[in-house]
């Protein structure tokens, strides 16, 4: 077995604890989803999104950023949006434990790693027109999973963070009329479905 062989099959060993990552969300047979297959579908969406945006997107670069954009989850794990949207230290150590896991990433894969790398970092900082497209649809895809649930209570403080998430990506969501359009009615099926505990 050459040096690069084992390098890809050690890395695919690693990135299968990707599957393992929980996320905050049940399914619809009440177990947890996992990092990956939010990825998964993600990519899905993405590709039922692309044609009817107004500005053609790079389909390839954008399924490839949605496919690693959690990679850094195996190390860093999952952190649930509604525990960092409104709290900077929280955020800030998320994003430090992420970066130190895409070093790891692209050690682990040498000059491959440097596509991986490159992608995640230009998802992170949000400024090419895919990254700002998958952020949107990342966000549309995360609550639509409650949609699988049934209705889910919060507490003041979480549903005072569920608004502040629906305005942020009801504001992110106008990069595209059809992005806005879609998150209109996912967003309100959402809001449908939480609720304050009694």
């Amino acid at each position: 077995m050459t040096k690069d062989i084992k390098k890809l099959i050690d890395f695919l060993i690693y990135s299968e604890k990707l599957k393992t990552e929980k996320r905050h969300a049940h399914k619809s047979d009440d177990s947890y989803e996992s990092a990956a297959e939010h990825s998964w579908r993600l990519s899905l969406l993405l590709m039922l999104v692309a044609p009817r945006l107004k500005r053609k997107i790079n389909l390839e670069k954008a399924l490839k950023m949605a496919t690693i954009h959690d990679i850094v989850e195996i190390d860093a794990e999952d952190v649930l949006v509604l525990e960092h949207i409104d709290n900077k230290l929280k955020k800030d150590y998320k994003d430090e434990q992420e970066k130190i896991a895409i070093e790891n990433v692209k050690k682990m894969l040498g000059s491959d790693g440097s596509e991986i790398y490159n992608l995640w970092y230009e998802y992170l900082e949000t400024e090419s027109y895919e990254s700002k497209i998958l952020h949107v649809l990342n966000m549309i895809e995360g609550q639509s999973q409650f949609l699988s649930e049934g209705v889910k209570k919060f507490t003041n403080e979480e549903q005072d963070s569920v608004s502040k998430l629906i305005a942020k990506t009801q504001e992110l969501s106008k990069i595209d009329p059809f992005l806005e359009e879609l998150y209109l009615s996912c967003g309100e099926l959402f809001r449908k479905r939480t609720k304050p505990i009694d």
